[in-house]
């Protein structure tokens, strides 16, 4: 028998200090339903409180002063409060401030098993601080207050690194505005994270030929209006082919694969792993055409003029890894020619592209185009960001954060 608890739906909150995660909570919990916000602290607080508990004196002594209580204490009070819940799978858990550690991730992930979602909220220093000075709580005090940025810096934003290798979706949200605007930001990702628990089968298939696409910004909200078919026009005939989670990972040297057009993966899944060499022959991401193939000789063909140092005899030709990240990804037919795809990757960033397979890439692309603007009410087309330049952006950002805690 397995040591995890069966759970409710859990989706982790986390952010610095400051970042507006109990407004958005309260807010969601008013206004959408299914939803319990739990705040690590206050069971903390209620723990430290309970007659003949073990952890009293620990939380006691840590909690006043930003310090980070044990994760065995954690786990158990946490444990011991979900346990008492009604059993109610359609009720979600905002888990607000937790995991704030590695060592709190990993014991969670060994006892009660794997979040469905993680949301991050990322802000401004400017923004937090603003925040701060506003409140009148004892641990917004300069010196605590510091304290505890610097420990979110040095224990949470590892652990969200980490949990990006664990959970499927991990979504980034700006918190700097206030208001709808920034409540209309965090309900889109949790609309986003009710995409989630996707199945992963065995194979992959690599098309090879000529291939028109194109991208389009995902609306999370109308995803399951998509799936029921319920939109208006509906589709003529929606078909869900499939739904999987694969890794990608790309390798370049310098860049110079990448600034002629050519990008080398492999991709992963959890039986097989194929290495594929995609060419764009013109437009770019949100309007493109593609060459693809798997063979080998044809890829060190069109890695020898750029890169002819590098040899075919060695695996994935000798190159650096640039970029690797997983992505869960759901398959449609629609009207029986067109394909829809769309990603959700660990990494928050969800994408779609419409795709045809076609001779003629002009007029492959105008049919594409007179598809989308006929279901305009779920494409966003123009409205678009590739994965590879969404992957590095988070990665940049990330390494801001981090080079703050030093400014």
């Amino acid at each position: 028998m397995s040591n995890q608890q069966q759970l409710q739906p859990i989706i982790f909150l986390l952010g610095p200090p400051n970042a507006g995660k109990s407004y958005l909570c309260k807010r969601a919990v008013r206004e959408m339903h299914g939803l319990k916000h739990v705040v690590m602290s206050d069971l903390l607080r209620w723990e430290e409180k309970r007659p003949h508990s073990p952890w009293a004196e620990e939380i006691k002594s840590k909690l006043p002063t930003g310090t980070l209580v044990s994760s065995d204490a954690c786990i158990f009070v946490l444990g011991y409060f979900l346990r008492g819940l009604p059993d109610d799978a359609s009720r979600k858990i905002i888990l607000d401030g937790f995991p704030r550690n590695l060592d709190q991730a990993r014991k969670f992930e060994e006892q009660m098993g794997t979040a469905m979602a993680t949301i991050e909220l990322v802000c401004t220093p400017e923004t937090l601080e603003k925040r701060r000075k506003a409140r009148a709580r004892a641990d917004d005090e300069p010196a605590i207050a510091k304290g505890r940025y610097q420990g979110f810096l040095d224990e949470t934003v590892p652990t969200i690194q980490h949990l990006r290798g664990v959970i499927p979706h991990v979504i980034q949200v700006c918190s700097d505005q206030d208001g709808d605007e920034g409540f209309k930001l965090f309900e889109d990702a949790m609309a986003r994270a009710e995409l989630q628990h996707f199945e992963s089968i065995s194979n992959i298939s690599i098309k090879h030929g000529s291939k028109a696409s194109s991208g389009s910004g995902i609306e999370p909200s109308l995803v399951p209006t998509l799936m029921s078919n319920g939109g208006s026009p509906a589709f003529k005939r929606l078909e869900l082919l499939g739904t999987h989670k694969f890794t990608d990972t790309y390798f370049d040297c310098q860049d110079t694969l990448s600034k002629n057009g050519i990008w080398l993966r492999q991709r992963r899944n959890n039986s097989s792993a194929t290495l594929e060499a995609k060419v764009r022959i013109s437009g770019d991401f949100a309007r493109s055409t593609f060459d693809e193939t798997t063979d080998r000789s044809v890829i060190a063909g069109l890695i020898r003029p750029h890169l002819p140092q590098f040899s075919q005899e060695k695996e994935h030709f000798g190159l650096e890894v640039l970029a690797e990240f997983m992505t869960a990804r759901q398959d449609f037919r629609a009207d029986d020619k067109f394909a829809i795809v769309l990603d959700y990757t660990n990494f928050g960033h969800s994408v779609g592209e419409v795709e045809l397979m076609a001779e003629d890439e002009e007029s492959a692309h105008r049919e594409i185009d007179t598809f989308m603007a006929q279901y305009s009410w779920f494409f966003e087309k123009g409205k678009t960001e590739g994965k590879l330049a969404a992957y590095f952006r988070v990665r940049d950002l990330d390494t801001q954060v981090l080079h703050t805690a030093g400014g």
